[in-house]
């Protein structure tokens, strides 16, 4: 059995919570292969990322925590 035909008979075996991280693991592949064009690509190919970004987006500043909170060093 080629690896390939392997993985595909297991994905219908595995949980659905196991198969949202096999997706985040082939985007990553695909990003690190350069199989997407561009980062908006990778980025809009991820299930729910566009209203992760439109939300982030939208959060007033003093709402956020401040770089140096998450990187003390800068």
């Amino acid at each position: 059995m080629l690896d390939r035909d392997y993985v595909k008979t297991q994905l219908d075996i595995l949980p659905e919570e196991a198969i949202k991280k096999i997706i985040e693991f082939i985007m990553f592949q695909k990003f690190c292969f350069g199989l997407y064009d561009n980062d908006t690509d990778y980025l809009t190919s991820m299930p729910e990322m566009a209203a992760i970004i439109r939300e982030g987006l939208e959060t007033p500043l003093s709402e956020c925590v401040s770089l140096s909170e998450v990187w003390a060093d800068v």
